[in-house]
């Protein structure tokens, strides 16, 4: 019975879920609080593009549907909303090493920050598509932007943590 429950709790996307919910424990109450630039950090966009670029656009997609799925869970949004959002986001930041065969840091951080913009740009549009008007406002951008460039300055730890986290088994 343990041997065939062993690979599935040692699987990357088993890995996912446990750094999520940690990641989601900080998103939810430290940094809702701290607000560096007058904008709350999104550290579950940050992982979930993080692991596109690291691992490309199919992990990268996979990993963004679980941890926008995660994020949904505990927002007032229509469940699904942040999972097609962080997805989206994740699978373009994972077409990064589709162009360039392997990118280096600054491209990686590059990648995160353009997925980033794309992401916080999308999802008061997704907002307005199911009907929650007010979204899309000319403050966004600056809130975008704001979140870019927290998310650039944290990038290089969420790259280390995607790595590990996402890699195909922990023996390897």
């Amino acid at each position: 019975m343990i041997d065939r429950l062993l690979p599935i709790i040692a699987s990357r996307w088993s890995r996912l879920v446990l750094v999520g919910l940690i990641v989601l424990g900080l998103q939810t109450t430290l940094f809702t609080d701290v607000r560096p630039f007058g904008v709350v950090a999104q550290l579950m966009l940050l992982m979930a593009v993080a692991a596109g670029v690291t691992y490309g656009f199919e992990v990268g997609a996979i990993a963004g549907l679980m941890l926008g799925f995660m994020y949904d869970c505990v927002l007032n949004t229509p469940l699904g909303l942040c999972s097609l959002v962080f997805g989206g986001a994740a699978a373009a930041a994972g077409a990064l090493p589709f162009f360039i065969r392997e990118p280096s840091w600054w491209l990686k951080i590059a990648g995160v920050a353009v997925a980033t913009l794309l992401a916080e740009l999308a999802f008061p549009f997704a907002l307005s598509m199911v009907g929650i008007g007010g979204w899309v406002r000319p403050r966004m951008v600056l809130v975008a932007l704001g979140v870019t460039l927290i998310n650039v300055a944290i990038a290089p730890l969420a790259l280390i943590v995607s790595r590990w986290t996402l890699k195909a088994s922990l023996g390897s």
